[in-house]
């Protein structure tokens, strides 16, 4: 029987800014969060369905997507 040895991808840091627009009053209030992904695309993912858990109801717009270096 073998064992799979891999090493798991290497994840990096990233700022995720945006603004989120309020359902109930179309408000917009900016954010700013720090998250560990393996790119971009995969921060962009982890923002949204936190903020799908965790935000009040509305929508929320990606504005800018920093990677940041150790």
């Amino acid at each position: 029987m073998s064992v799979d040895t891999k090493m798991p991808p290497k994840q990096n840091f990233f700022k995720v800014s945006g603004v989120l627009i309020q359902k109930k009053d179309n408000s917009k209030h900016g954010f700013s969060m720090f998250v560990k992904a393996i790119d971009d695309n995969h921060a962009v993912i982890l923002v949204r369905d936190y903020l799908k858990n965790n935000a009040p109801t509305g929508n929320s717009i990606i504005q800018g997507i920093e990677k940041i270096i150790e």
